[in-house]
């Protein structure tokens, strides 16, 4: 309880200038006037919102504070507002409550119908091009405030003119600036806001002690939180005049869904967030409800919206809160502050919490923007280009209409383009690309032998390179895609590692499939399918016959691989292989082979057995006759196998050329049985058997070069 208690504390020291600085954001267009009201507005709503946030949704470390983006569309809806009505700012406080009440509808309508759910599919380039607007937006408004001049178009006009006022005060505001971010890049354990407050708050102060006549603004004056009680007396006679003017109606209505709809991704990232850092327990639908009712609360106090603060639930959580008792805590003791300490809070500096803004308008900018401009513009593989390009125009556009229009215009447009990208996304081509295995092969290394059977055999097994949505509107066209291929083939690989959804539709096309597949002899197989849809495939398929299930693509073409040899070849089970039967032995004359004979060694290994472990000296090389191992290097979390060999093989030899440590693990896959040729006994051939020595080092080159040339050709084709 104690450690609940004193989280939400600390928290709600840090998140005080949050709370001033989105209140005097939001009633900035008001004027000077009104900026000691949304000051206190800020507080009370976020301290209005917290408690009813913290009460009807799951218990969590989760707060809800005002942000600088909500607080800059409700400038954009007070300033419609005062340009609609000759500057009254009794219609913009009168109906600024009114857009946050329905914000709260909407998401308590959101969230008991699920609707929820659907937010997560927001299209990221959208997301970013309408964040970035903000930011974007926010600069822009601000950057004059600096100046004390109170429109981007005020400040050109002074440029123009070569009289832009009050420098000492943008000087000021700008080391402010430089200070919050020199604090969040070196002391990023220090909240940077409360940094740049405090100091920028005592040398401002210092400042005015010393030079009285200095011109650096003036402070938020005297605050009370009763100017906060916006709410308590809404003026229902102007509501009338709402249903009168049609555009006023739209205005409120979209003023207010796009509220909802930010604050809804700010819900998601928070909740996401919150799980992967511990296991707490959310209810997605009830806890958006709760948000929505936190609005209602908040604007029947003071008018200024609230959401779900990323950067408050870390700082519950990293402060040892848990539970809703720490995010109640937060919002008493911002409740506490106000009234015991209105004195300090009115005697920030206007200029600091501009600062402040600025600050936050850089945070808010999306690096992904970078990103994505470069690979835009040299991003060397043409599929990233053409992508990068697409995301970078839906980027520019969405924040455009944000930055020119207004929010809701980008919001609108962000729904557009959200639309655009989903049919795009639907309407790509199932079937990415089309392979047969002559261009196309698994990470196990196979013997010359092998390879050449698997060659001539190549175009009975093809690979389907599925990509996008599968559902109804495009599983015809991979059922035509199949029914084209050619009497030869006989096994087909699904590669569902590009699939990005699977519907109950593309799964019952599947299964129809699956019974075409079989009557005409051709194995189906399925590989790589994300782990979420394989019990609707398992479902879909229980009826089908033979259809087979991988987790990679590569797993699949090395069973298939295996099928294939079995039938024309000697296959996988064969009792073992003679010494000229093998890559390093083919080749040789007979006197050769009996020289190469009386240097090896037998050794045979059980299944699971290493041969080798990374580190271990390179001092000898295997010969597979039986069995077959696999190549693993450590991973993060496990050992990865980045290749297999089978019978016919070699395996080591590269160490007996550069005698390095071993770089991987080598381990028998079943019972293996394999000759050994040692360090020492390659060596003395070398030395007394020059031809023998040569052929083998010959061989080990051709062996090698295949080898690259076949890696070679799999990065191509993974980049295709």
């Amino acid at each position: 309880m104690l450690r609940e208690i004193g989280a939400g504390a600390t928290v709600a020291l840090l998140t005080l200038p949050f709370a001033v600085s989105a209140g005097v954001l939001a009633y900035a267009p008001l004027g000077r006037d009104y900026i000691a009201a949304g000051a206190a507005t800020g507080i009370l709503c976020a301290v209005s919102g917290g408690i009813v946030g913290a009460l009807t949704r799951s218990s969590s470390f989760i707060g809800n504070v005002p942000s600088a983006p909500l607080a800059l569309i409700q400038a954009s809806f007070v300033s419609a507002l005062l340009a609609g009505f000759g500057g009254d700012p009794a219609i913009a406080l009168a109906l600024m409550p009114l857009s946050v009440i329905l914000a709260g509808f909407w998401q308590a309508l959101f969230g008991w119908s699920g609707f929820v759910r659907i937010v997560k599919f927001t299209p990221y380039p959208v997301l970013a091009g309408f964040v970035t607007g903000l930011s974007v937006r926010t600069f822009v408004q601000q950057f004059p405030r600096l100046f004390e001049l109170p429109t981007p178009s005020a400040f050109w006009d002074a440029v123009v003119a070569g009289t832009v006022p009050h420098l000492p005060m943008a000087a000021f505001g700008l080391v402010v600036v430089a200070v919050i971010r020199l604090s969040d890049h070196f002391a990023p354990r220090f909240p940077a806001m409360l940094v740049g407050l405090v100091t920028g708050s005592l040398a401002w102060h210092a400042l005015m002690a010393l030079w009285p006549s200095l011109e650096i603004g003036r402070t938020v004056g005297a605050m009370s939180l009763a100017e906060a009680t916006i709410g308590f007396s809404l003026r229902w006679d102007l509501f009338a005049r709402i249903f009168e003017d049609a555009a006023l109606v739209q205005n409120v209505v979209l003023t207010s869904l796009t509220l909802a709809a930010v604050s809804m991704l700010d819900f998601t990232f928070s909740v996401r967030t919150a799980q992967s850092v511990s296991d707490v327990r959310l209810s997605p639908p009830r806890d958006l409800a709760g948000q929505g009712l936190a609005n209602v609360a908040s604007a029947l106090t003071g008018g200024i919206a609230v959401t779900s603060s990323l950067g408050t639930t870390l700082a519950v959580f990293e402060a040892g809160g848990r539970t809703r008792i720490a995010t109640l805590s937060l919002a008493v003791f911002l409740l506490i502050a106000a009234i015991v300490g209105p004195h300090l809070i009115g005697a920030m500096p206007i200029i600091v919490l501009t600062a402040m803004l600025i600050s936050i308008a850089w945070k808010m900018w999306d690096r992904w923007c970078f990103a994505v401009s470069r690979d835009a513009l040299v991003a060397a593989n043409p599929e990233v280009r053409t992508r990068a390009r697409r995301n970078l125009a839906i980027v520019v556009a969405v924040m455009a209409a944000t930055v020119l229009g207004q929010p809701i215009l980008g919001a609108v447009v962000g729904v557009i383009l959200s639309c655009l990208v989903f049919i795009m996304e639907m309407g790509r081509p199932i079937v990415r690309r089309q392979l047969d295995c002559s261009r196309i092969s698994s990470k196990r290394i196979r013997s010359q032998q092998d390879r050449a059977v698997l060659a001539a055999q190549g175009g009975r097994t093809v690979v389907f390179d599925l990509q996008g949505v599968l559902f109804f509107g495009n599983a015809d066209d991979l059922a035509t895609a199949i029914q084209n291929l050619h009497g030869r083939v006989r096994t087909l690989i699904l590669d569902f590692h590009r699939v990005t959804d699977l519907d109950t539709s593309g799964a019952t096309v599947l299964r129809q499939i699956a019974r075409r597949t079989a009557e005409n002899g051709v194995q189906l197989v399925l590989a790589g399918p994300a782990p979420k849809y394989r019990p609707l495939l398992e479902e879909a398929l229980s009826e089908a016959p033979g259809v087979r299930l991988f987790p990679d693509l590569d797993a699949a073409l090395e069973e298939a691989e295996d099928r294939v040899l079995a039938a024309h070849g000697p296959g996988p089970g064969w009792a073992g292989l003679a010494i000229h039967e093998t890559d390093l032995g083919g080749g040789l004359s007979e006197a050769e082979l009996k020289a190469l004979v009386g240097r090896l060694e037998h050794a045979s290994y059980a299944a699971g057995e290493a041969l080798c472990r990374a580190g271990e000296p390179a001092d000898r090389l295997w010969i597979i006759t039986r069995g077959s191992v696999s190549i693993r290097v450590a991973g993060a979390h496990h050992a990865r196998r980045i290749a297999a060999l089978g019978p016919g093989t070699a395996v080591g030899e590269m160490g007996l050329l550069d005698r390095r440590p071993r770089s991987a693990d080598v381990v028998a896959d079943e019972d293996v049985e394999s000759y050994v040729l040692t360090a020492e006994h390659f060596d003395a051939l070398l030395r007394d058997e020059a031809r023998l020595g040569q052929s083998l080092l010959a061989t080990i080159a051709r062996l090698t070069a295949q080898r690259l040339r076949d890696t070679s050709e799999e990065l191509r084709l993974a980049d295709v």
